[in-house]
């Protein structure tokens, strides 16, 4: 019997290891295809390059004019995932809190606007945008904010009502006022949450192309400077290539050394709504 169990564990792993190199091996050839020509990529996108060489970075890497972009990014990804991160945790916070039927309704309105796809209102965001002078990089930050609070504050909710309230009753005897109770005591509690939302956002805005491309100027972003590599004449396959690695790199990273938190900050969330 315990043999038996052994042989369904070594079954199951060569399984999920057969599942995990299929998930990787897009990244895989990304990652050749960098290296080669757009004639071996024509011919046989899968197979090995003939010559590894650091030419399409540098080409893609002129192209995109990648520290202006890669700037640009940054800063949006940053900023719109920092002031998510504190405008829906004290959202989500009040509404916990005050136990109304108005907070309830509030609650429930941010949890339907999950729903709402983005193409229904990108019409109507566009001209927003316009209007209040809102297509540039500062400018699309107000708008992630906007549609990244829904879910955030759903998450935030969640685990804030497992959070017992005698913390912030003792801190309210001692004389500390609401801002102070929720920074010092309640905000550190929700490490694995926010660590988790910050996860989720970062890897969203990051990789976003639909929203910049409808609100920024050409090559403003990432996303969008990958884009100028294919046109109706043009098609360069290994400069395109060579970017995607560039601009994931970074964000790989930061995703390897968040990962943990993820379903650690997820589960809990569940468990404590």
């Amino acid at each position: 019997m315990k043999h038996k169990g052994k042989s369904n564990l070594i079954i199951l792993e060569a399984v999920m290891v057969f599942i995990a190199i299929l998930f990787l091996f897009p990244a895989l050839i990304t990652l050749l295809n960098s290296f080669k020509t757009d004639a071996e990529i024509v011919l046989n996108p899968v197979s090995w390059p003939q010559s590894f060489n650091l030419r399409n970075y540098y080409a893609a890497w002129q192209e995109m004019n990648f520290p202006v972009v890669l700037f640009n990014t940054f800063i949006i990804t940053f900023l719109s995932t920092l002031s998510i991160i504190i405008v829906s945790s004290m959202a989500a916070y009040i509404l916990v809190r005050s136990r109304t039927r108005i907070s309830w309704v509030l609650f429930l309105t941010f949890t339907f606007s999950m729903v709402v796809p983005f193409q229904t209102i990108m019409v109507p965001l566009v001209q927003t945008a316009k209007e209040y002078g809102l297509k540039n990089i500062l400018g699309i930050i107000p708008i992630y904010i906007g549609l990244g609070c829904p879910l955030a504050i759903f998450m935030y909710h969640g685990f804030i009502k497992g959070i017992p309230l005698e913390i912030e009753e003792s801190a309210a005897i001692d004389g500390a006022n609401p801002l102070r109770t929720f920074f010092q005591l309640v905000f550190p509690l929700l490490k694995p949450i926010t660590a988790t939302i910050a996860i989720l956002d970062v890897l969203w805005i990051w990789n976003d192309f639909l929203l910049p491309l409808i609100i920024l100027p050409k090559q403003s972003t990432l996303q969008l400077a990958q884009y100028g590599f294919f046109s109706l004449f043009k098609r360069e396959y290994s400069l395109a290539m060579a970017s995607l690695v560039l601009s994931a790199s970074p964000i790989i990273l930061f995703y390897l050394a968040m990962q943990k938190y993820i379903v650690k900050g997820i589960a809990a969330g569940a468990v404590k709504g």
